[in-house]
């Protein structure tokens, strides 16, 4: 079982220049260690492109728990992925949630795939990018 994910805990960088930033969002009435417990939708802090190609986008957790539900949300573990990339990266050294990792529910990974041609920051950043010429 993976740890819990909490409010001020990590969600881990993504692409190749989005830096980590901490999750801001959380239950109301549900703690883990005196924090907020992070569920599926909940929010971290917007990050920026620090090589300049896009500019700051928002960021939920995208999956959690398909077994273990917090306010009709799924909760949120280490490992679960974000909306825009990356995943849950730190959390509670004692307190872990339900089913496997990898393996939860919600809106879908945060990693992208083949087929649907990455994630909406990898989007924005092919959107925005300007070719280099060189010599």
């Amino acid at each position: 079982m993976p740890p819990a994910h909490r409010r001020a805990d990590i969600g881990s960088a993504h692409a190749c220049h989005f830096p980590p930033s901490p999750a801001t969002g959380g239950s109301p009435d549900v703690y883990v260690n005196d924090r907020p417990l992070m569920r599926v939708g909940d929010s971290y802090a917007p990050h920026a492109c620090v090589a300049g190609h896009a500019g700051p986008h928002g960021r939920a957790l995208a999956a959690g728990s398909a077994t273990v539900f917090i306010n009709g949300k799924p909760a949120g573990r280490i490992g679960d992925a974000i909306d825009c990339g990356g995943n849950a990266q730190t959390g509670s050294g004692d307190v872990f949630i339900g089913d496997d990792e990898g393996k939860g529910a919600g809106g879908g990974g945060g990693a992208g795939s083949a087929a649907s041609g990455g994630t909406p920051c990898q989007a924005s950043m092919a959107a925005q990018s300007m070719p280099t010429v060189r010599g």
